[in-house]
């Protein structure tokens, strides 16, 4: 899955905001939502509506679907109905435990066969259960499909009423969960993982403050369910100009060290810098590639 900052929800029932999203909006990926957002007199028609539009989108953002929860009795139908050579990862929510991602595995590819899909559609897990936090390191080995994993921080949402904990803006509430989801993630090769979503639309500063806590943890994307939220969270979640500047004249003068002085340590603008540095400015400066910040 290619880097993403932004991924904005859309009611998959809303076939004007499904069919316009992509094109309208500058959000990394879009979440076509089939579960909270949708009613379930709505299920079916929000099905057909993302199964209409993948002939329908001309872009190149990374389309995503969250499914209903596989314990639902939607989910098989869900499956079927959107797995598209144009979807690029499903959704899981309300994780316990690993076999719903094997099981998801195992459909996926019964489906891919079936259709001619060469390119493998990928899983993001989005635990949301004290069963799934407990075990976010087993759901993120599960399956090779599996790219990304969400550490959900909306107020009043699944996971605050999962953990039982009273929300607040400073978010020492949500430190542990999110720290660990972090950490399995890491433990298990995840690279990418999302927080989010901010609940109060007119509150850009009390989201931008949670987003740049949750990048300061590690982070690397946000869930927004509102456009208006898009732009801030592009903005933190990209790196900064400075970090890619400071860090390419590292590598110019670890380079030189390295091939004409044969150190692997230098003293650089007042720091101390060696290959283990080197290592994170490699991640900083490919993620400004990603975004097109350097070439």
């Amino acid at each position: 899955m290619r880097p993403i900052r932004s991924i904005l929800y859309i009611p998959a029932n809303n076939e004007e905001w499904v069919l316009e999203a992509p094109e309208k909006y500058d959000a990394d990926a879009f979440i076509f939502d089939l579960e909270d957002s949708v009613p379930p007199s709505e299920k079916e028609r929000a099905r057909e509506i993302v199964a209409d539009a993948y002939e329908q989108w001309d872009t190149d953002k990374t389309i995503t679907v969250r499914l209903n929860a596989p314990d639902t009795g939607l989910f098989e139908a869900d499956l079927d109905a959107v797995v598209h050579d144009r979807l690029d990862a499903v959704i899981i929510p309300k994780l316990p435990r690993t076999e719903y991602i094997t099981r998801t595995d195992h459909v996926l590819s019964y489906l891919e066969s079936r259709r001619g899909i060469e390119s493998p559609t990928e899983i993001i897990a989005l635990p949301e259960t004290p069963r799934g936090f407990y075990n976010a390191h087993e759901l993120c080995q599960a399956s090779d499909r599996v790219a990304a994993i969400v550490g959900g921080t909306s107020r009043g949402a699944d996971v605050e009423r999962a953990l039982g904990w009273e929300w607040t803006r400073e978010g020492t509430e949500k430190l542990h969960m999110l720290s660990k989801v972090l950490l399995d993630g890491k433990a298990a090769g995840i690279e990418q993982f999302f927080g989010g979503a901010w609940t109060n639309v007119e509150d850009v500063d009390g989201l931008r403050t949670e987003a740049e806590r949750l990048r300061s943890l590690g982070y690397t994307g946000y869930q927004v369910i509102h456009p208006s939220h898009v732009e801030p969270v592009n903005e933190i979640f990209t790196p900064d100009e400075d970090d890619v500047a400071f860090w390419q004249r590292v590598m110019d003068e670890m380079e030189t060290a390295e091939l004409e002085e044969s150190r692997g340590a230098v003293r650089f603008e007042g720091e101390m810098i060696d290959i283990a540095h080197i290592k994170r400015g490699e991640d900083i400066l490919e993620r400004a590639r990603a975004f097109d910040m350097i070439d």
